[in-house]
């Protein structure tokens, strides 16, 4: 995936959206083009990696399904970078299985977040050795989601990026 994803960030109240992120979402809106995958997964566990003067690290493990066009099921290790400032950057590496055929996914992004939710974007690149999903290694993604963080559940939809 992808969805390389930060989504269930820690509720410590740090995550105001900046003028930045709010004019590269603006402007990456421009880039989207057909959907490729819709998501829907939960978060499996997550582990604190480092605590410092300029923020934290957390790893967190989701799973879930994908659709659209194709299907699979997948797994991924998200790490996620909380700054003092409150931005959050997230880098996230997966492995998706859609029957005999396994797609490798690696993705970066941005992520902001309330006390109830986490809403996160950023590009997605797809490697796979299937002759039936060779389209994949030929497409940038875009991936835009949201997770409650109640029920530690998420939803994410991937664009091409044109």
């Amino acid at each position: 995936m992808v969805h390389a994803s930060p989504k269930n960030c820690s509720n410590s109240g740090i995550g105001t959206r900046s003028l930045k992120e709010t004019n590269m979402q603006a402007s990456t809106q421009k880039t989207k083009g057909e959907l490729i995958a819709e998501i829907k997964g939960k978060s499996d566990s997550w582990t604190i990696k480092e605590v410092g003067k300029n923020g934290f690290i957390m790893e967190m493990n989701d799973s879930g399904e994908i659709t659209g066009k194709y299907e699979a099921r997948f797994m991924e290790t998200t790490s996620i970078h909380t700054k003092t400032d409150g931005t959050i950057t997230w880098e996230g590496r997966g492995v998706q299985n859609s029957g005999p055929d396994m797609i490798v996914t690696t993705g970066k992004g941005t992520a902001t977040r309330t006390p109830t939710s986490t809403k996160w974007e950023g590009e997605v690149t797809f490697m796979t050795q299937s002759p039936k999903l060779a389209w994949l290694n030929n497409t940038k993604g875009w991936q835009e989601g949201t997770a409650n963080m109640a029920d530690q559940t998420f939803t994410a939809k991937i664009y091409a990026k044109k």
